[in-house]
């Protein structure tokens, strides 16, 4: 009888098994705004949705490839993931200054999705995708010359400062959302946020006057009809440069009014001083009680 070799044994199978693989994507790749040379700060310049696998809890890595190679970008970020869950996985960058003549095209042309191995804690790619996404390093903006939406930065940085050249970003923020500036010009005004712009831009703008009626007036307490009194009123320099100030003076009673306008006087910062009007009364003005009222310019 012929012996059965060992290598023909044939083992029978045991079960089938169905495997489900991970089945988390990413999807809607955009780029959200250019970025500023140089920046003062980390704008949000790409983005897309993370969506974790159906059943498995997993810690993600998302990785873009940046074309030419990009300084002080985010190329990568991590995040812990439940199942189910989607999540906008957002990249931000604060570029250096790159001595740009022009804005810089790049390119993100590659997204990579990565789950770490429960087993092993190691990294590994679940997907690779092929993108042309575009987005620009936007020349740095400066005191003196055009940008793209202003005569100079100094122009651009007093649209948005108060009389006292007191910068405020607030609707820079708003107007860049809107396109109405650039990412660059947003930058340059959102670095002074809050302070003088001159600290910058040298001489670029001058403070208006500020000032206030002060109470040490000169006004006589009584008056005659047909005769003329001076009225002299205390005004006070309270802003941060010399001003030239004028009143107006209202003058009302029974059945009178009249207004009286001063001639320019200069005040120094911080001082006080006496601006007059002469009021000539009318000999058919009656007796009673007459309010002067002032009205303050700059």
């Amino acid at each position: 009888m012929r012996k059965r070799r060992k290598e023909d044994v044939r083992i029978g199978q045991i079960k089938e098994i169905s495997v489900e693989g991970v089945d988390a994507k990413l999807t809607d790749f955009q780029t959200v705004l250019n970025l500023p040379e140089g920046a003062h700060a980390y704008y949000q310049f790409y983005k897309c949705k993370l969506h974790a696998d159906t059943t498995l809890d997993l810690e993600y890595r998302v990785r873009i490839h940046i074309t030419p190679t990009l300084d002080g970008v985010d190329t990568t970020k991590e995040i812990k993931l439940s199942h189910g869950d989607s999540r906008w996985i957002t990249f931000s960058g604060k570029p250096p200054y790159l001595f740009l003549d022009a804005d810089k095209t790049y390119t993100v042309d590659a997204v990579y999705l990565d789950a770490k191995d429960p087993h092993t804690g190691e990294w590994v790619n679940l997907r690779t995708y092929s993108r042309s996404d575009v987005f620009k390093v936007e020349k740095q903006v400066s005191c003196w010359e055009r940008t793209p939406h202003f005569a100079s930065g100094c122009e651009l940085l007093k649209h948005y400062a108060d009389d006292q050249c007191i910068v405020d970003a607030t609707n820079a923020w708003v107007d860049a959302a809107a396109g109405r500036i650039t990412v660059a010009e947003l930058d340059f005004v959102d670095m002074l946020d809050g302070q003088d712009l001159n600290t910058t831009c040298l001489g670029c703008c001058t403070p208006a006057p500020k000032g206030r009626i002060c109470e040490e007036h000169d006004i006589p307490s009584s008056a005659k009809a047909g005769t003329s009194v001076n009225i002299g009123v205390c005004v006070e320099n309270t802003g941060s440069v010399l001003g030239e100030y004028w009143v107006e003076v209202t003058i009302t009673g029974p059945d009178y009014t009249k207004k009286l306008t001063s001639a320019k006087k200069s005040i120094d910062v911080g001082r006080k001083d006496k601006i007059y009007v002469r009021w000539d009364l009318p000999l058919t003005l009656k007796s009673g009680t007459y309010t002067i009222d002032a009205t303050l310019y700059a």
